[in-house]
């Protein structure tokens, strides 16, 4: 049972991390501009990112 508790853990955190790693991208690669999160049951199911560029 233990083993089978520290799958799922290992598991959760995985999911977890890829969210969080996906949205830090984002938001390092936009200079000016908007990310926005998805969220349904609880869980982030799309980013979107819109990048304003500046002229002056």
């Amino acid at each position: 049972m233990t083993e089978n508790n520290e799958t799922t853990k290992q598991t959760l955190e995985r999911k977890t991390a890829l969210p969080l790693e996906e949205i830090r991208s984002a938001v390092g690669k936009v200079k000016y501009g908007i990310v926005q999160l998805v969220i349904q049951d609880g869980r982030v199911v799309q980013i979107d990112v819109t990048e304003k560029r500046r002229l002056v």
